[in-house]
């Protein structure tokens, strides 16, 4: 098997796809000097647990990872990812990492943190003919970019506000 055969082949696994996006969300936070750890495969709607070594608070994170979740028309830009129609956590401690690998390995990430109580003023809802929902998609447009791209310091003060509870 060639090497470009091989890169085409993992280009198109969703798998590989969500668990870099994981990998580049935990790789960060560590980085920042956070405790990270990643759930098991399969565990719905945490991937990520999060927490200040100093304090012991901490927060989780899902993560939803695209290749390329930039789309345009004419002057218009917009990032999408897929986040479909099950019920989604909000809570105060709780975030999602929308991941964008911008299709190509050697580009840096960029990472939309948007904390889950403003989450559904991003989502758009898609719908069949008898209008019921068949899919939900997070929609993060240019104008609201610089409130969630690569903003690794809402995580930071999430855990720097948070308390601990003493034993």
């Amino acid at each position: 098997m060639t090497a470009g055969k091989l890169q085409g082949n993992m280009a198109k696994d969703k798998a590989l796809t969500g668990a870099a996006g994981e990998y580049y969300v935990a790789f960060r936070l560590a980085a920042e000097g956070c405790a990270v750890g990643l759930t098991a495969h399969g565990t719905r709607a945490i991937d990520i647990v999060v927490a200040n070594p100093n304090t012991g608070s901490s927060i989780t994170i899902q993560s939803k990872t695209m290749r390329n979740a930039l789309g345009r028309s004419g002057t218009e830009s917009w990032w999408k990812w897929r986040v479909g129609t099950s019920r989604r956590l909000s809570h105060e401690n709780f975030f999602y990492a929308f991941v964008n690998l911008r299709d190509d390995p050697s580009e840096t990430p960029d990472v939309f943190i948007v904390p889950s109580g403003q989450l559904e003023s991003l989502l758009e809802e898609y719908k069949d003919k008898e209008g019921r929902v068949i899919d939900t998609w997070c929609v993060i447009y240019e104008k609201d970019v610089q409130k969630y791209r690569n903003r690794w310091d809402v995580v930071k003060d999430a855990l720097a506000s948070t308390v601990a509870t003493p034993e």
